[in-house]
């Protein structure tokens, strides 16, 4: 009676061929969480923001949440993707000025319609400041009260609309001295 366990010339020509292939690979990539990733953000539907950039910070953000820096660091590290930082700050600009409405029209509708039934009833809203390593102020990243204490940093006021259950709805961005209990209507108004 043959060992069921032994190798045969079969087996063993396979085990040879995997190892030969293996040992000429150099090197490799496992994304995972990008292939899940990507298709929840088709299925929302903000592959409609025909952007790669966009694309890669969402999924980038989701997968690795840190500084732009890192974010540089980890697009080419699970990506290899060379990602310029200045471009991801260049993007930002794009984001915020030109895209704004388009990533809120689809959150909104992808949240109201799919996630809450139709409607929503209760919202949160929150407000932070982010400030800049910089000594000049500019039309938007100006001086005003800082939470964490850098009155004397420039900074921007971002503003989170989110449902009941935490969904994202809107955000905005407004003057770093601008009073933050006056940015809230504005948000809401503009939603509906």
């Amino acid at each position: 009676m043959a060992d069921m366990f032994a190798e045969t010339d079969g087996k063993r020509r396979e085990k040879e061929d995997r190892e030969q292939f293996l040992a000429n690979i150099e090197n490799f990539l496992v994304n995972g969480d990008s292939l899940i990733l990507d298709r929840i953000f088709n299925r929302i539907d903000f592959d409609k923001i025909e952007d790669d950039v966009y694309r890669k910070l969402v999924i980038a953000r989701l997968s690795c949440p840190s500084s732009k820096a890192a974010t540089v660091e980890y697009l080419m590290n699970h990506f290899d993707e060379d990602m310029d930082l200045s471009k991801i700050y260049r993007y930002l600009d794009k984001l915020n000025h030109s895209q704004q409405e388009k990533v809120q029209d689809i959150s909104v509708r992808h949240t109201t319609r799919e996630l809450l039934g139709g409607h929503i009833g209760v919202m949160f809203y929150d407000v932070t400041t982010l400030y800049f390593e910089a000594d000049k102020e500019d039309d938007l990243r100006k001086t005003g009260f800082s939470k964490e204490g850098r009155h004397k940093k420039p900074q921007i006021i971002l503003g989170l609309l989110v449902s009941l259950n935490g969904y994202p709805l809107a955000y905005c961005i407004h003057e770093g001295n601008k009073y933050e209990g006056h940015t809230m209507m504005p948000v809401i108004k503009e939603l509906f």
